[in-house]
């Protein structure tokens, strides 16, 4: 997997992408490669979205040294699958048990 340097600055390179698109290339601007969480939060106070809060969560993951670290089993997750979405939190082995044993309940995917 790539270093710690170069995950938080594609995770914050998305953050940027979707924020120039969906918001404003200030609010996308202010976002640097030395962003604190602390200073993430605050940017994105009031702006409450799957996505986002997906990213969040991984730079949240990435300062607590779980980044890349499956869920379930607790296994590095592939680097090549970190890269390309870094939001990632379960290995290929795992996805592909939880999806066999999900079953949908009115609209919903709840574990079997």
């Amino acid at each position: 997997m790539r270093s710690r340097r170069h995950m938080r600055h594609a995770i914050l390179e998305k953050l940027r992408t979707h924020l120039q698109e969906h918001y404003s290339s200030n609010l996308a601007e202010a976002i640097n490669d030395g962003t604190s969480l602390h200073q993430l939060d605050a940017l994105l106070a009031f702006k409450s979205e799957p996505y986002l809060d997906e990213l969040r969560a991984a730079y949240e993951r990435l300062e607590e040294g779980t980044f890349g670290v499956c869920l379930s089993c607790k296994q590095r997750i592939a680097g090549e699958l970190m890269d390309a979405d870094p939001t990632r939190r379960m290995c290929e082995r795992c996805e592909r048990l939880f999806s066999r044993v999900a079953v949908r309940y009115d609209g919903f995917i709840v574990p079997a």
